[in-house]
């Protein structure tokens, strides 16, 4: 269809709204209360435009275009109106700086400090220079506001972890309401009182850690003022540094924007153009990033044991240290262990160490132990390949949801969201915990399909773990849906693709030396002649090693990650490695050259990913994942008929999986941040 706005004609396709259409030609129409995530509401009444032929003004928000519509959005009547409702919103609003007539020297020649009890202008602002209202007034011109100043009332609340509410910022756009409501289905916040006095609240006014919060800082990230802010970032300068990073806090591959200023991190929120989380994150990303690159236990240098304790090291020194250790023993006796919160490369350059260099047995991680590989397993013992890969967003289109042993908020939020809309949408939704007793689902119960099974690894626990599992295929299978498999580490579905590439070999005997690159279950004096330890965090197992190599996060180094659904990403540092800390690959790399391993000269995370799209085939993808903005890279595999497993084919398949260390929900790489960050502490309730 085609409209006309200001003149201009425009080609428009699908049902998009009159304000959607002109801020993608770049023509400027002020809104506060518009969002992109959320529906239209129309609240702030400031993108009021003239369409021809329509009485009175029209909300360019929530106007739907029309063919042949004519819009005029900058006539001197609406550019009075919108200045009139501008005065009305400053009113109730500090703009003392917002109106000032030397605003635009304030920055280059005043020097403010912004720990203040009280916000009255914008040099003490916490979002000064984000601030949309600013942005707004600017455009409009606003010079002067004829109206009576009125504070809203209350005192700044600072009872709640990581969030900070100052009413007297509020504009009551309501988009902290509606996203807690509409996106994350929360209901927490809400408009409380009415005419001057109201306020944005919640119910019996109690604390939002009271409330049902998760503190995902959806209200924060949606928030166009400084009402709602985060309490880490409220007195930091404004970031000269934005990077865009693949969480690897949890399995769910969230694209988060790191603000760093000076080579430091002030915080992360969610990329709006997440391919996986759209906007979205969790307590973990949203307010844990910073805490999880400065914690007391990081290891920011090598460590090597004399005279029965731990002291610093060069890294030329505790490397042909290491080396000249593990050069004394023989094929199978070094075991080595890698994390599924690591980068492929990282893991990729630790299978190709141990196989090739260390000749050690299969390398071990959390990701043998995966739901997807119970789900793998689980084919192989019916006949039949089977699909690992989904799309979060088909979980929406589910006409039934069964959840097996997962609380989605804590331990899979975005694909929560997705549950959420199907239910929104008229879905069942059937919860199971596995622990409550065996409880035997042949059938298809009495709901419609497509059924979705929602699975974690806890499911396999026990003897009878395979046979609930096939039961739980045969319904999705009946009910013509299928099993997802659920797991919380960043890479375990990169870890399984690589491992099935190096099948290795198995020992039976004790090894008699350790190369931890992952979780290990606790270690005993005298259970190896040699561990070495290379982490990001001191453990219980760190104070016992004989080497210790300092890792980078993954926040602080290049690498590639795929996320429950087998998307991969790249992920991009944010910031140089704290310390003296080195990215996994570096470490192999130069270790494997003191042993004098062929092969071992990459220079770049890049020349690793190319060697492991070249070696493992479902990772082919890879290769390109870096390059190609926009495109959907996925694991290759192939999938075969959806038919009934015959439950007596997986009878003894519990008692052949491999036993490994499985980190809690909240641990990233030895580092328990529910349990080492208060914040995290009280909203998980220990």
């Amino acid at each position: 269809m085609t409209i006309r706005i200001d003149g201009r004609e425009l080609k428009v396709e699908g049902r998009p709204t009159v304000l959607d259409v002109a801020r993608a030609n770049g023509i400027f129409v002020p809104s506060l209360c518009d969002h992109p995530a959320l529906e239209p509401y129309a609240a702030c009444r400031l993108c009021l435009v003239e369409v021809k032929g329509r009485r009175g003004y029209v909300p360019a928000c929530s106007a739907i275009v029309e063919d042949g519509m004519d819009v005029l959005t900058a006539t001197p009547e609406i550019r009075a109106l919108r200045r009139g409702i501008l005065e009305l919103i400053l009113a109730e609003h500090p703009h003392a700086c917002l109106i000032c007539a030397e605003k635009a020297s304030c920055d280059d020649y005043k020097s403010t400090i912004r720990k203040t009890g009280e916000v009255t202008g914008c040099v003490l602002c916490p979002v000064n220079g984000r601030c949309e209202l600013q942005r707004v007034v600017d455009a409009v011109g606003l010079e002067i506001v004829p109206f009576p100043s009125h504070r809203r009332p209350g005192e700044v609340r600072r009872d709640d972890p990581f969030i900070d509410r100052d009413n007297s910022l509020c504009i009551l756009c309501g988009r902290c309401v509606r996203v807690c409501s509409e996106v994350r289905g929360a209901n927490v916040l809400t408009f409380v009182s009415r005419g001057s006095e109201t306020v944005i609240g919640t119910a019996l006014d109690r604390r939002l850690l009271d409330s049902g919060c998760q503190f995902c800082g959806a209200c924060v990230d949606a928030c166009p003022t400084g009402s709602l802010s985060e309490r880490a970032r409220r007195y930091e300068r404004p970031a000269d540094k934005e990077s865009a990073t693949i969480c690897p806090l949890c399995g769910q591959g969230c694209r988060l924007l790191v603000a760093s200023r000076d080579g430091r991190v002030l915080g992360a929120a969610p990329d709006p153009a997440g391919p996986a989380n759209s906007g979205q994150a969790c307590v973990r990303g949203r307010f844990l990033v910073k805490p999880a690159l400065t914690h007391p236990r990081r290891l920011l240098e090598p460590l090597i044991r004399e005279n029965g304790v731990l002291r610093k090291a060069g890294w030329d020194e505790a490397l042909d240290l290491a080396a000249t250790r593990l050069a004394a023993f023989g094929p199978g006796q070094v075991a080595v262990t890698a994390s599924g919160q690591s980068s492929c490369e990282d893991i990729f350059a630790l299978h190709k160490f141990g196989t090739e260099v260390l000749r050690a047995p299969a390398l071990t991680g959390s990701w043998t132990r995966s739901a997807a590989a119970g789900l793998r397993e689980l084919g192989r013992a019916a006949g039949r390949p089977v699909a690992l890969n989904f799309r979060m967003a088909d979980i929406a289109l589910a006409k039934t949801i069964i959840v097996v042993g997962e609380d989605l908020r804590i331990t899979q939020p975005i694909v929560g969201l997705h549950v959420r809309k199907a239910v929104a949408n008229g879905a069942s939704l059937i919860t199971i915990d596995p622990g409550k007793g065996r409880r035997k689902l042949l059938s298809c119960p009495d709901a419609a399909k497509p059924i979705f099974v929602l699975f974690e690894p806890g499911l396999l626990e026990g003897k009878q773990g395979f046979v609930r599992l096939a039961e739980l295929w045969n319904l999705a299978a009946a009910g013509g849906g299928r099993l997802i498999a659920l797991d919380r580490e960043s890479n375990a579905r990169g870890g399984l693709a690589i491992a099935e590439a190096f099948p290795g070999r198995s020992v039976k005997k004790r090894p008699r030396a350790l190369y931890l690159a992952g979780p290990c279950p606790k270690l005993e004096p005298g259970d190896a002649d040699l561990v070495i330890v290379q982490g990001s965090y001191g453990d219980e197992n760190t104070v016992l090693a004989d080497i210790v190599l300092p890792e980078a996060t993954s926040f602080e180094s290049e690498g590639t990650f795929v996320n429950v659904e087998g998307r991969i990403q790249v992920s991009s540092p944010a910031v140089e490695p704290a310390g003296g800390s080195r990215p996994g690959w570096r470490i192999i790399k130069d270790l494997a050259a003191r042993l004098g391993a062929p092969g071992s000269g990459f220079e770049s995370a890049a020349q690793v990913r190319t060697a492991l799209a070249a070696a493992v085939p479902a990772l082919a993808a890879a290769a390109s994942a870096d390059a190609l903005e926009g495109t959907v890279f996925m694991v290759e595999e192939i999938a075969g008929p959806a038919g009934v497993i015959d439950l007596a084919a997986v009878e003894g398949l519990a008692r052949r999986r491999a036993r490994v260390a499985m980190p809690d929900t909240d641990d990233y790489k030895g580092s328990s941040l529910a349990s080492e960050n208060k914040s995290l502490r009280l909203i998980r309730g220990r």
